[in-house]
């Protein structure tokens, strides 16, 4: 994900994800996030909010990967499992409704034929009604705006209380 600010949607995914599996091997994109119209956010302020505050609040079982494109990193995964010849463990990618759906059969089957195949690959699309119905584009207009209230009000509970240093973090 590249989670830029992280906010209590994803943590719902994250946590959807960590109730339905074993292992969990978060994702997480470093680079900055700057496009006209809105407030930039910079990798390594959102590195640091997650070092200091994510990553604390976060199931044991969820192990987090920075850097590079996260769904290049789930590819390699799958393309890694299926060198080894893994026969037994089913991976299971989750994502929003719609960026499930850059997961097709043919890029799964090409990237791990085996494992696609043997049914070992499953997608779990997770609408945001199964979460917080918020956005990265709402959460970045309430740091554009100093809306501290709203800001927070969509942040997971665990790291609600942090708003105001989060926000100072991603805003300096």
């Amino acid at each position: 994900m590249a989670a830029k600010p992280y906010h209590a949607g994803h943590d719902g995914l994250v946590r959807i994800a960590a109730e339905e599996n074993d292992e969990v091997l978060l994702f997480v994109s470093t680079s900055d996030r700057t496009r006209k119209g809105e407030i930039p956010i910079y990798g390594v302020d959102m590195k640091r909010v997650w070092d200091d505050y994510i990553e604390p609040s976060l199931p044991g079982n969820v192990q987090v990967m920075y850097g590079g494109i996260p769904v290049q990193h789930v590819y390699e995964e799958l393309e890694t499992a299926e060198a080894s010849r893994d026969r037994t463990t089913t991976f299971r990618v989750y994502s929003d409704v719609e960026d499930i759906l850059k997961y097709t059969d043919v890029s799964l089957s090409k990237s791990a034929p085996t494992l696609f195949s043997r049914g070992q690959i499953e997608r779990r699309g997770v609408d945001r009604n199964e979460t917080v119905n918020v956005s990265g584009t709402k959460m970045r207009e309430y740091m554009a705006n100093g809306d501290v209230k709203n800001f927070k009000k969509f942040l997971p509970d665990e790291i609600r209380q942090y708003a105001a240093e989060i926000l100072q973090i991603l805003t300096k």
